[in-house]
Formats: structure tokens, sequence, C-alpha cells
């Protein structure tokens, strides 16, 4: 891994332009916020955080058609029946600056099956007011295209960790792990635990913006805040594994598909637009 640090007001973050540009580590006074990456890892999925770029989640077989244009997406993921999460992960990006307590990255792929050519950016601000991740993709096509965003934080597992936030819908999801039925749910999560018997990976919609994540006894106590473009949350959180993710996206899982993809947070970009998003952890 090619490491590189920022530090202030007691945080820590360590990132990786190479391995997808993911964030491998993120502390506060020496104390570990996500769950670190082992030093010998190679893949991005071991990392304590991703972004997910020029969509997010699953698109079902990797196939849909916006615009006049078919989109025919490879499998990304081994395991995965249907291609998740864009390009940004699993490529090279680039520091275009750095400070001691920020820097900027860029993606912009060469060759990519994504129908729409787009450029990518990235930025980690650290600060008195906690760490803030930027996210951004810009429409470099000669035609307006479909486009979607989100950030893939994993936090340390405890069997305790609880969650509070509000939402208003649910999807639930096939076997493979495609939005099946979209169903009211409560509109307030207070203190709801995060790990189960059960696999736990869903698409909250309605999001707020606005969560507290209880770490556990003895643990930090976090509030996660992100801008209004990231309408839904996902919650992924395996019973067999010692991390949780709770995930701003802009959209549903397979939106691409749905009758309406605006309706379910897909953006229509023209030529040049940019579409921005945000995510700020602090300590509670």
């Amino acid at each position: 891994m090619a490491a590189e640090t920022l530090a202030a007001a007691g945080w820590g973050l360590a990132f990786d332009p190479d391995l997808g540009g993911a964030i491998l580590s993120l502390t506060h006074d020496g104390r570990d916020i996500l769950r670190p990456t082992p030093a010998d890892a190679a893949d991005v999925l071991e990392s304590a955080c991703f972004p997910l770029v020029p969509y997010a989640n699953r698109i079902a077989g990797g196939r849909f058609t916006f615009g006049g244009r078919t989109a025919e997406l490879s499998r990304n993921m081994a395991s995965q029946a249907h291609p998740l999460h864009g390009d940004g992960w699993r490529g090279r990006w680039s520091v275009e600056g750095r400070a001691p307590d920020a820097a900027s990255l860029s993606f912009e792929p060469a060759a990519t099956e994504w129908p729409w050519r787009y450029r990518a950016a990235q930025a980690f601000r650290l600060g008195a007011d906690g760490v803030t991740v930027e996210l951004s993709v810009t429409n470099l096509d000669n035609d307006a295209g479909p486009f979607g965003l989100g950030l893939h934080p994993y936090f340390p597992d405890s069997t305790t960790a609880r969650l509070t936030t509000r939402t208003t819908g649910l999807w639930f999801a096939s076997d493979d792990l495609l939005p099946v039925e979209h169903i009211p749910t409560s509109p307030w999560i207070a203190g709801a635990h995060v790990r189960s018997t059960r696999l736990l990976d869903h698409a909250h919609t309605g999001w707020s913006g606005e969560a507290g994540i209880d770490l556990g006894p003895g643990l930090p106590s976090l509030s996660l805040t992100a801008s209004p473009m990231f309408g839904c949350l996902h919650l992924f959180a395996p019973p067999d594994q010692d991390f949780f993710c709770v995930e701003p996206v802009s959209h549903a899982p397979n939106a691409l598909n749905m009758a309406d993809p605006r309706a379910h947070g897909v953006q229509v970009l023209r030529p040049g637009e940019t579409l921005f998003g945000w995510m700020r952890l602090r300590l509670m």
C-alpha cells in the first residue's frame, strides 16, 4: 500500500490513492473510529472506507438502458451475482492537492464499461468540527447520462453498537440482494441494535441525512451527517464479520432498472454538470 497520512485536531487519517482512493484508517487521539485496514491488505474491501462512483450498490445483471444507450457491465466481485459500486473503488486515483490536514484526489478512467465518460473527485478534510469526505462526479460525455454516488465506511464491530436516525421507507432485498419490495417504516430508528444473527443488507429511503452511531460501552459515540443529495442510507452488517457499514448513497439499489430512476435518486447530468455530496464524522 502507498499510504499517505493527514492529521489535525486529534484526528488522524491515512489513505491510499492506488487502492481505490480508499481511507485506510481514521482515528481520534489514537483510537480507531473506522475499522483499520490490515498492513498487508491488497483488496479495497479490507479498507476503512471507499468511494462509490459512478453508481452505488447493485445493477441487475449489469444491464440497463438509458437515453438510447445500453450498458453491459461485468461482474466486479467474485462472490456477487451483479456488478456493484462502479469503477472508482477498483481503480487508481491521483493526488491533486495536499496539505497537513487535507487532500484532494481525482479519478478519470481511460477505459470503462460505463457508457458515459466522467471524472470523479474526492477530498478529505480534518478539523475541530470532525472529518469531512467530499465526493463528486462530472459528466464529460457529449450526451446527458445517469449518475450516482455513495460512501462505504466500515465501523469497528461491537455486538452492542446502536444506530439512531430518521428514515421513511425500506427496500426488502431478494436472495441475490436486489430490491423487491418497498415498505413504509417508522420515521424514527431510536437506538436500534446494528448487529443480529441474520445478514443485514438493506437500503433505507427518505433518510434525514443525520445518524448517531454508538459503538458500545467505553467506545466513542459518533455523529454521521451527509448532504441532502444522499437520500438513502444503506446498512450492511454480516453476522459472521467484525464490522458493520452505515453508507450514505444517492439512490436505491438497481434504481437504473426501475420504472422511474429519477424518483429513486438517480441524477441525470447534462454534459459538464457535476453531482456533489459530502459526509462528516465527528465525536458526540
